[in-house]
């Protein structure tokens, strides 16, 4: 009876890991090994997101970058600023004080796959007495206006329907008659001096046809629906005490059409364009003639570049008489340690 108590207790003994430890060393480092990997990894220091920013990067994912480009496209689809608050809110959350890397990255990537660059907004003027008064009162002044539209990067000589086609949605056409409409208002409004009353762009609109409706839609659907994409901006003015309403050239409409497109529509109509010219294109002496007074009508000088070239060329004077200067102040001083 006490042998077979021994052999029982024996037993028992050598099914224990604890007297094998060769068997429990690969268990504690599995055990780290899990412990390792199910740990939650703290995000909160800038420290460890900047490592997590350049490890997505050297392996070519970095989701922070493909929300930007999403953003900017959807953006530009709907046609809305991309704003500084949407990348903030909708793409960095926590992480905004890695804007600058991810605002450079989205651009290399908008630029080398999509052919296009997101360009900041100019700012909006301040047309009411009231808003001077504010933009006086303010400490500091803001010189960014925090937004930005998708545009192309191609050459001009590439920007042709054949390459750049209207979008399909809703239709070609549609999208086509709407780009048409809102470059020939943004044109009259620029070649009328940068604003126009309301009742002279109703004349006009009046010799197109096109005072009522549009092939969009109403025209007073129309112009509502170019003030709330920035294409143009609406101006009320009651402080002389008398009701004055005038259209402007919105910021979207400056960037997206601006001066040089103002000025090839110009060219198109009058027969000195690229795609349909006139027997009037042949003549030097009259495209010489026109482009004077397009140059007139959209505000653009020849003085400022002739001041710029003339200065450019008055640099090496005022360097070369500089040197001078600073030589003989350099002789004067040798003569005078020397004599001392």
């Amino acid at each position: 009876m006490p042998a077979a108590r021994k052999r029982r207790v024996a037993d028992v003994d050598d099914d224990s890991p604890v007297e094998t430890p060769d068997r429990t060393e690969p268990e504690q480092t599995r055990n780290r090994r899990r412990t390792a990997t199910e740990s939650p990894v703290d995000s909160g220091s800038d420290e460890e997101d900047d490592t997590q920013l350049g490890a997505t990067q050297i392996l070519g994912v970095n989701p922070l970058v493909k929300k930007m480009v999403r953003l900017a496209l959807a953006s530009e689809y709907s046609r809305q600023p991309i704003r500084r608050s949407d990348i903030s809110q909708k793409v960095l959350g926590e992480r905004s004080r890695q804007f600058k890397p991810v605002f450079a990255e989205a651009q290399k990537v908008l630029k080398d796959i999509f052919g296009m660059e997101m360009v900041e907004q100019p700012m909006k003027e301040k047309l009411s007495v009231s808003q001077r008064r504010a933009a006086q009162r303010a400490e500091k002044a803001s010189s960014s206006s925090k937004s930005w539209t998708l545009v192309s990067t191609l050459p001009s000589k590439y920007r042709i329907p054949e390459i750049l086609p209207p979008s399909k949605a809703p239709s070609s056409t549609i999208e086509s008659s709407y780009i048409a409409i809102y470059t020939f208002i943004i044109s009259l409004i620029t070649l009328s001096g940068g604003a126009i009353q309301e009742q002279k762009l109703e004349r006009y609109l009046r010799r197109v046809h096109a005072d009522n409706y549009t092939p969009i839609d109403r025209t007073e659907k129309l112009l509502a629906r170019l003030c709330k994409e920035g294409y143009i901006v609406r101006n009320r003015d009651v402080s002389g005490g008398e009701e004055v309403v005038e259209y402007l050239v919105g910021p979207r409409g400056k960037v997206e059409v601006g001066l040089d497109g103002v000025a090839g529509m110009a060219r198109e109509v009058f027969g000195f364009g690229k795609i349909n010219p006139g027997p009037e294109a042949q003549d030097e002496e009259v495209m010489r003639e026109f482009e004077k007074r397009l140059e007139r009508s959209l505000g653009i000088s020849r003085q400022a570049e002739a001041g710029a070239t003339q200065q450019q060329a008055s640099a090496p004077v005022q360097n070369e008489q500089t040197r001078r200067r600073s030589r003989r102040g350099a002789d004067v001083d040798h003569d005078g340690d020397y004599a001392g």
